[in-house]
């Protein structure tokens, strides 16, 4: 077996099983190897055997049950995968701020003296806090199975271009139907090793963007100027929670863009044009969104400073002071929009050097690819 038909057999093989779950992927790579290794050493050339088993997409649902699935075994492990790390990250967090309200209130009920009281304060803040888990959770399982049941449906992983409708213009000499016929010059290179995406980059990402959502959506006000007040702990938000309900909705639409395109990046695994084009419009997106909340709204709390200037002295320092004088809302929010705008840019520019640098780059014969 020659150089050239090798990298074809590895280019089909990695074709099928990447279709597959991973607890059948090698099983069935060793299987096809042994299997394309005995049709070559019987005298038929690689395109033939290649040729006659077909589009790799079609003989992977030999090894697919795809009986009445809203997500494939294409998807299940990455599904399953992600879900457990939006579950246990949406949990956790909903978990703590809940018990940490408790707390605050349990103590602010134990000054009053009454038993009744505080247990009544436990018994709500219990009930509150498994209501709030079962919805945050709730809604995280269904955002993720919507977005992995549509890439399903859209085949984003499996196939990148979408067939082509029949039309009268396919119609040849003696109105006969051209059909394409699928060879091994179909098959696309291996991605290169620098134009995968790290998995442990997309959970990052991912597992921040959740964590700060459901801060975001239940504690706002954590965000802010912790200061004691005697016995009390007061927090002053730098957010204007006034305005919140206007800005929450757009906070959490610029932050599900964000997951939405980390999620891509997780399935498809490399840079490709793809992965590029959702990078671009969900960065575009972004900055657009940042622009509306930090420009067209009130963002800032207008008396954070105010507030904060006229604590007792031992509780601020001198600079602190000097800082909180000098507090400017619009150049804050320019600093910040300078920010993103210069974060995103970087994002989008390293999504497009990867998939023009390091993508596949298929040319006439199919063979083609940077390495």
């Amino acid at each position: 077996m020659n150089n050239r038909d090798r990298e074809l057999m590895e280019r089909y093989i990695y074709q099928v099983v990447r279709r597959l779950p991973g607890n059948q992927r090698e099983e069935v790579r060793m299987e096809l190897q042994e299997l394309i290794s005995d049709m070559e050493e019987a005298g038929e050339s690689m395109e033939d055997i290649l040729t006659r088993m077909g589009d790799p997409a079609k003989f992977a649902e030999k090894y697919q049950d795809r009986t009445h699935c809203l997500i494939g075994p294409e998807y299940y492990d990455n599904y399953i995968w992600l879900l457990r790390i939006v579950l246990i990250c949406v949990s956790v967090t909903v978990v703590a701020v809940s018990a940490i309200q408790g707390i605050r209130e349990g103590f602010l009920a134990a000054d009053t003296g009454y038993a009744g009281v505080l247990a009544t304060v436990v018994v709500y803040s219990a009930a509150r806090g498994f209501t709030e888990l079962f919805a945050s959770c709730l809604t995280a399982f269904g955002g993720v199975t919507l977005a992995f049941a549509v890439m399903e449906r859209r085949k984003i992983k499996v196939d990148m271009k979408k067939e082509k409708k029949w039309s009268v213009n396919d119609l040849g000499d003696n109105f006969s139907v051209k059909q394409k016929i699928w060879t091994p010059n179909h098959l696309s290179p291996i991605p290169h090793k620098k134009a995968v995406i790290s998995r442990a980059d997309s959970v990052v990402g991912i597992v921040f963007i959740v964590i700060f959502g459901v801060l975001l959506i239940f504690v706002p006000q954590i965000f802010g100027a912790v200061l004691r007040e005697g016995e009390v702990i007061r927090i002053i938000p730098v957010f204007n929670l006034e305005q919140w309900d206007v800005i929450l909705p757009l906070f959490i639409l610029s932050l599900a863009v964000a997951l939405a395109d980390e999620a891509l990046r997780l399935v498809v695994g490399h840079y490709c044009k793809v992965v590029m084009i959702s990078s671009i419009a969900s960065g575009i997106l972004q900055i657009i969104l940042a622009c509306i909340i930090l420009k067209v709204f009130p963002f800032w709390n207008p008396d954070f400073a105010a507030e904060i200037a006229a604590q007792p002295g031992d509780q601020i320092s001198p600079a602190v002071r000097g800082a909180l004088a000098r507090w400017d809302g619009t150049l804050i929010s320019n600093a910040f929009l300078v920010f993103i705008i210069a974060v995103t840019a970087l994002e989008i520019g390293s999504a497009v050097y990867h998939t023009l640098r390091y993508g596949v780059k298929n040319t006439s014969d199919g063979f083609s690819v940077t390495r």
